[in-house]
């Protein structure tokens, strides 16, 4: 092994640590079903640590110093007094040599966390590009534009391609314009409607140029689409491709012309 790679070895080792011991794996290939009964008790005590520490459910209000309390009694002694009485049920109803009847519940569990770990990581993620903006003086929304929906669309673009190229292109193109479409109406609808519960009435948003030409180009870009498809005859040829290319570029432009004052529209006007 090189020694770059025993580097990256060492690097991932305390990740992966933190992974094991967190999120349940239940593997049919595997002897026991990947069944491992001391780690898996032990998991019954992290997950729902991690879980509440993780999503901020133990904390009162935005303060991470101010512990929740119910009825006076802290949250987090309760969260280990349920792991703790867990881990003893699985201990006491499960064997080492072969998996419990229960065990593909840990399916489930290891389903939730991993939501949970994308969940915080995509928010670390966040926070490191509000660290970037304000140390380059770049707006969120121009953030928003280019990094993170630059990383957010690189694997839809590497699974497409491959799709593609081995022979599913009708695959490849739907996938384009379903993942965006579930991440317009969940992705957006589901912490709009999560905000608004929390707030008790409208979520409240501030409009302002750059969504207008997030509006507008996106408009364009579907009505092009819409236009030019069955004018091809649905064969999607390389000017199609970039005649798309070209719109983005303009997209970008004229985003950050108008985030950076140089193009003004106003909004109230509209």
């Amino acid at each position: 092994m090189k020694f770059y790679s025993k580097l990256y070895e060492i690097f991932k080792a305390p990740i992966l640590f933190l992974l094991m011991i967190t999120i349940p794996v239940v593997d049919y290939e595997k002897e026991k079903h990947n069944w491992n009964k001391i780690l898996n008790v032990l998991q019954c005590m992290t997950c729902p640590l991690f879980s509440a520490i993780v999503t901020k459910g133990i904390f009162a209000g935005d303060d991470d110093f101010n512990l929740k309390t119910l009825n006076g009694f802290p949250v987090i002694v309760l969260i280990v007094l349920i792991s703790i009485v867990l881990s003893g049920i699985v201990w006491c109803t499960s064997k080492h040599d072969t998996q419990p009847k229960y065990h593909d519940l840990f399916a489930y569990m290891g389903f939730v966390i991993s939501v949970i770990w994308i969940y915080s990581i995509a928010n670390e993620i966040v926070n490191l590009l509000q660290m970037l903006g304000i140390v380059f003086h770049i707006s969120n929304a121009i953030l928003g534009l280019t990094l993170l929906a630059w990383g957010n669309s690189i694997g839809d673009l590497i699974a497409d391609t491959v799709m593609a190229r081995q022979g599913f292109p009708r695959m490849g193109i739907s996938a384009c314009f379903g993942g965006p479409l579930f991440n317009l109406l969940l992705g957006i609808g589901i912490p709009f409607t999560i905000g608004c519960i929390r707030k008790g009435g409208t979520f409240h948003i501030q409009f302002t140029g750059i969504q207008v030409i997030l509006t507008l180009f996106l408009t364009l870009s579907l009505l092009s689409s819409l236009i030019l498809a069955p004018l091809l005859k649905f064969h999607l040829n390389k000017k199609y491709g970039l005649y798309l290319i070209v719109l983005y570029v303009i997209f970008i432009i004229f985003a950050v012309l108008v985030e950076s004052g140089v193009l003004n529209i106003d909004v109230k006007s509209l």
